[in-house]
C-alpha cells in the first residue's frame, strides 16, 4: 500500500518540487471511506507528461481542486485514489502569460 501511493508522489515531485496539499475538509462515511477534500499546489521545474506529449518546464504555479479517498478495512487503508481535474492543472501550466 505505501509504494502505491509513494509511488505517483515521487514521479510529481521531480517536475514540481515545491509541490504540496493545502487541506481543504476530511470527511468519513458509515461505508469505512475517509474522503480529503484539498488543493495540489506547486511550480512546475521539469518538463510535465500528458497525454500525446509534455509540457515543456515553465516556472509556472498551479492550484488543482483534489480529492484523496481512502477505503478502510478493519481500521486501515486498503487503497488509495487521488482525482484532481487534469484539465485545470494543464490549462494553468499552458496559461499564456500576463
Amino acid at each position: 500500500m505505501g509504494e502505491e501511493v509513494r509511488q505517483p508522489i515521487a514521479g510529481l515531485v521531480s517536475i514540481f518540487p515545491d509541490m504540496h496539499r493545502e487541506l481543504v475538509k476530511v470527511y468519513s462515511t458509515a461505508h469505512g471511506v475517509v474522503i480529503v477534500e484539498l488543493r495540489l499546489q506547486g511550480t512546475q521545474a521539469a518538463d510535465f507528461p500528458v497525454p500525446g506529449g509534455f509540457i515543456p518546464s515553465n516556472g509556472k504555479a498551479f492550484v488543482v481542486p483534489c480529492c484523496d479517498i481512502f477505503p478502510l478495512e478493519g481500521g486501515k487503508i486498503v487503497s488509495f485514489h487521488c482525482r484532481n481535474i487534469k484539465s485545470i492543472w494543464v490549462a494553468q501550466l499552458t496559461a499564456a502569460a500576463d
